[in-house]
Formats: structure tokens, sequence, C-alpha cells
């Protein structure tokens, strides 16, 4: 019997059980309006009439604790300065977004230590792969999401000068889309074809273009994107590998590739940087989660060389404010 101290272990594992419940603490009140209802200082009998919750001092409680509200006295609470940022912009929607996704991830990566794992990205429920869709991108509703691609987009020169101009855009494995529907308000000449096996992301991506007023700039197709054609070539097509499993993934390149007009980009983003990297719990975590899914973890360099494999030239990293992009060239 070993005679080492579990304190250590115990109280990192507490720490880790209170991290999840805070997550879901605030996972909650965002969802439901109770975070935004604090923006300005509000009792907790008011909070109980809006909302007609039944535990509200309780989870006042809670959430000072956590310090995501502060008392403001006589019984009253509001957004603690920390947490008041998530209302400039839209950021709330993203944060929602991404806690949403880590509920998901959560179940997914304890099923990994079962014989039968969690599947691929295609066998998890819908709603499951709707969070999952929604926490790797924007909310194009937002400010927030809008000045995220705005930022991203300047930081790829080979991208920036093309959807600047009357560019066609193509987006391999679109999702929701809300980086192209950012994209679609941020460059108004710009036009795209969106193609995901998902029926029902494009269709919601469909209904948010019409919501969001740039419907006549984008048509969106439910297919397999190696198999996708039309009749005119494309200046920049995007690739969200992350998502492609080993056995798809030739053969997506090798349409993305003609696609393209001679001279065209493709964009792809870098899952991680370098193998160092995974040694970051983050980084580390999604390698994981991709491969359960099949889906190779490529380095910058690794997609590097998988895009030149396809045919593709001038590839290169280029690390913005958000994530590190591959582009290459067709030649």
């Amino acid at each position: 019997m070993s005679d080492a101290d579990p304190t250590p272990a115990l109280t990192a594992i507490g720490g880790l059980g209170l991290a999840a419940e805070q997550a879901a603490l605030i996972r909650g009140a965002l969802a439901s309006g109770f975070l935004a209802r604090c923006r300005t200082s509000v009792t907790a009998a008011e909070l109980t009439a809006q909302t007609g919750l039944p535990h509200v001092p309780a989870l006042c409680t809670a959430l000072v604790a956590a310090g995501v509200l502060t008392a403001a006295g006589d019984d009253a609470y509001r957004v603690s300065d920390d947490y008041a940022g998530l209302f400039t912009a839209g950021a709330d929607s993203f944060a929602l977004r991404a806690l949403q996704g880590v509920a998901v991830r959560e179940r997914l990566v304890e099923s990994h230590f079962s014989a039968a794992g969690s599947g691929s990205y295609w066998e998890v429920t819908d709603a499951d792969r709707a969070a999952l869709a929604a926490s790797v991108t924007v909310d194009p509703a937002t400010d927030f999401g809008r000045g995220a691609m705005a930022a991203t987009i300047e930081a790829i020169p080979e991208v920036r000068d093309l959807v600047h101009g009357d560019a066609r855009y193509l987006e391999l494995g679109c999702g929701l889309s809300g980086a192209l529907l950012s994209l679609l308000q941020l460059y108004p000449k710009l036009t795209a074809v969106a193609v995901d096996l998902a029926a029902d992301l494009v269709a919601r991506a469909r209904a948010q273009s019409e919501a969001l007023g740039v419907s006549d700039r984008v048509r969106f197709e439910v297919g397999d994107a190696a198999e996708f054609t039309d009749d005119e070539p494309f200046d920049l097509a995007f690739w969200s590998q992350f998502f492609y499993p080993a056995r798809w993934r030739e053969r997506t390149l090798a349409n993305a590739y003609a696609r393209l007009r001679p001279g065209g980009w493709l964009a792809a983003p870098a899952l991680i940087v370098d193998g160092d990297q995974l040694a970051a719990p983050d980084a580390a975590l999604n390698a994981l989660m991709v491969s359960a899914w099949d889906v190779p973890v490529r380095t910058a360099a690794g997609l590097v060389a998988e895009l030149e494999a396809a045919g593709f030239v001038d590839a290169t990293a280029r690390t913005g404010p958000v994530n590190t992009t591959v582009v290459a060239r067709r030649p």
C-alpha cells in the first residue's frame, strides 16, 4: 500500500469540481438572462419577481462567491467589474456559446474512457453537434463577433486583399457560418457559397443570413464538400479541417483545388502551432477531441505539408488574434 499523501490530489480534484460547477452556474445565468438583469443594481426580491425562480437569494450568493456578481447594498446586486465587459458588443453571446460547448465536450471527454468512446462528430446528437459548432465560431449578429473576424482577416494579407474586393468565397464545412456571415457584413462586395453535411446547421445559417440582410450574397448547399461543384471558380476557399477525418481529407482538398481559380487561395485553421503546445491543457484536450473523430492532429507545419502534397504552393502560417491559419495558393 502506498504511503503517499492523498491531500494534494484531493485538493486538485476539489478545485476541478468547483470550476465545473461554477461554469454551469455562469452558463445558466447567461442562458436564462438572469445575469443580464444584473447589469444595473437589482434586489433579490426584484429578480424573483422578474424571473419567477425559486432560489434567487442562493443563486446571488453563489454568483457573488464566484466573483460574477457584487453586493450593491440593501440586498441588491450587480455584475462585478470583472464580468461587466461581457455585456460590451455582445461578448456575452460568445461566452455563452463557449460554455455550452464545454458542457458537451465534458461528456465527450469522459466517454473516451469507455470502450465505445464518443464516436465521430457525425454520431453525436443534433443538439450536441449544434452546440459544438456554435462554440467554435463567432456570433455574426454581434459587434464582438464581427470585430473578432475583422481582426483575424487583417492578420492574413493574402485573404485581406481578396475580401476587400468582389471575391467569390467558398466555405467547405460551414457549420453555422458565423465567420462567413460576419465577413459578408464587413465586406459588402464579397459573395459566397457555403457547404456542409448537416442540414440542420445549414438551415440555421440560412435563416440567420436572411435576418442579417446578406442572403442575396450567399448560397448554402447541403452535401459532401468533396463532391460540391459550381459553374464559376472561386477566389478564396476556407476549409474547416479539424472536422474532417483522415479518410475524407485527400478528396476534399482535391475538390478545393479544383474549385479555385489559378492564383486563388485556400485558408485552413491550425489546431495547434507546434508539438510543444500539447503540453498545455487546452491544446491537449482539443487534440483528444479531434483524435477521437479520426481527425489528424496537425501542427501548422503539418498542415502546410498536407496542403503542399495536395498541389498548393506558397503555404504559410499566419498567426492572428484568435488562432493560427495556414494559407496556400493554387498555382
